[in-house]
């Protein structure tokens, strides 16, 4: 049973962006934010961080076992 995780405060751009990714744990949600976000070197620079600090600040939820396959769910830009 998966773990539905909303992430804030990550894919900055002017504003902070989210993300909702359905993972049975926080590593995993971290290597689907991994594959479906970070494409080249700026992204790791950026998006990586981001979404490091926004689990250490505690800037996402957790809503557990929820029935819905293993993936990304939705995401937002930030933007101007």
């Amino acid at each position: 049973m998966n773990n539905l995780y909303i992430i804030n405060e990550v894919l900055f751009d002017y504003t902070y962006g989210m993300a909702v990714i359905s993972a049975p744990s926080l590593d995993r949600c971290r290597e689907i934010f991994i594959e479906e976000f970070i494409e080249d070197s700026d992204d790791e620079t950026f998006n990586l961080p981001e979404y490091d600090s926004s689990i250490e600040m505690g800037k996402f939820t957790a809503i557990e076992r929820v029935d819905h396959p293993e993936g990304l769910i939705s995401y937002v830009y930030g933007g101007s």
